[in-house]
């Protein structure tokens, strides 16, 4: 068989809705990243919030967000209709923008968080199943790659536009929270108008009736890999300590905190795509134990810097770590549940990643409050090395068909 050019084969491969699906995921995620850039140096520097306080926010927002996945999945999987969830939730990513904007108190930050993590918590688990519906069964890997590479090159444009804006208007947040409205809109009309919903191959009904019993028919490979995500997610709390890290104890000035977002996020895209083609082609397993190890590098890169530049580097082994680790996650999942149930396999794979992120996120809240952000990494890796020993441990058992 003759090989394609990168370019030809995303035109004669790839369809069109997930293209779609990948630049609105673009867009959304540009807006989003303004916020989550900016929000923890807003609360800490200007409102003054412990950073505990910023830790435990953030994990009840994200854990709202990851519980809500799991009813959405579901519902999905009963409408049969993933696109209507996906337009809900991003109608409430967009109303979220404007609101952070007139957000002056901890309170009304709170409000306007969970608005957005609720938003991002209804579509996610039907735009994951929809693509899994969507994509040809030899380049799944490559259309979820691409859609995760196209949703963090938003981010990382997100992180550009974040700093020239902060430049530019004199480090005004709120000024820099309502002009993210723009691209969620945009987004949002994409959604609408140029992603194509076709039936799930095999399911005869419109709809399904709800039953907890489909729980246990995802099969015990499924539950052994939400055994790994549960461990593993227990050392990825969010990104922004990496920000706060750089800003309190090596003197980074807050315009420059959306250089790690750039980072981060480009060497996120550079990894995703690629990575999901690759998978197509060899063990997967392998590959998700690798982004365990590059975690347990920006771990430790990042955890003992003394510099701005190790900040830096821990920054993009973490991006790298994230678009192979999301990417092989998103494809096992899709490729360990019934096409029947991949809703609800998505929802519960996302309620084990709320738990566990929710866990994570708060233990580096207090650990970072009494022993500094440092020490939050160093516990981080610790956690990279068990959940890469589990993996090894389970891996023939994943690989068996």
């Amino acid at each position: 068989m003759k090989s394609l050019g990168f370019s030809q084969f995303l035109k004669q491969s790839i369809p069109g809705t997930i293209f779609a699906i990948g630049v609105s995921s673009l867009l959304i995620n540009l807006s989003t990243s303004v916020i989550q850039s900016g929000v923890a140096v807003y609360l800490k520097i200007v409102l003054g919030v412990a950073v505990s306080t910023i830790g435990l926010i953030e994990a009840i927002v994200e854990c709202i967000a990851n519980t809500i996945k799991i009813f959405s999945g579901v519902i999905s999987d009963y409408l049969r209709k993933r696109k209507l969830l996906m337009v809900v939730g991003f109608v409430l990513l967009t109303i979220s923008k404007p609101l952070m904007a007139i957000s002056k108190g901890i309170i009304s930050i709170f409000v306007a968080r969970t608005i957005d993590r609720i938003g991002n918590g209804i579509q996610a688990s039907p735009r994951d199943a929809l693509i899994s519906d969507s994509a040809p069964t030899e380049l799944k890997g490559a259309c979820y790659g691409l859609r995760q590479s196209l949703a963090v090159i938003g981010s990382t444009l997100g992180g550009m536009f974040g700093m020239l804006v902060m430049k530019l208007s004199n480090d005004n947040f709120q000024f820099l929270f309502l002009l993210a409205t723009i691209p969620a809109v945009l987004a949002t009309l994409i959604l609408v108008f140029f992603v194509k919903e076709k039936p799930i191959d095999g399911c005869k009904s419109s709809k399904r009736k709800i039953r907890l019993h489909d729980i246990k028919s995802l099969g015990k490979r499924f539950w052994l890999l939400m055994i790994v995500v549960a461990v593993f997610m227990l050392a990825r709390f969010g990104e922004f300590f990496i920000s706060l890290h750089a800003c309190e104890n090596l003197n980074m000035k807050k315009t420059h905190i959306f250089i790690i977002t750039i980072i981060f996020n480009l060497f996120t895209t550079l990894s995703a795509f690629p990575t999901g083609k690759l998978s197509d082609r060899m063990d997967r397993i392998k590959l998700l134990c690798f982004g365990f190890a590059v975690l347990f590098c920006a771990d430790l890169c990042i955890g003992y810097a003394n510099h701005v530049l190790w900040i830096f580097l821990g920054a993009a082994f973490w991006g790298i770590q994230r678009g192979i680790v999301d990417s092989m996650f998103s494809i096992l999942v899709s490729s360990f549940s019934p096409k029947e149930f991949r809703g609800t396999g998505f929802g519960v794979y996302y309620i084990v990643v709320s738990i566990s992120t929710f866990l994570a996120t708060t233990f580096a809240g207090f650990i970072s409050a009494y022993f500094g952000e440092a020490a939050s990494f160093g516990s981080g890796a610790v956690i990279c090395l068990l959940s890469m020993l589990i993996l090894s441990l389970l891996r023939r058992t994943l690989n068996s068909f």
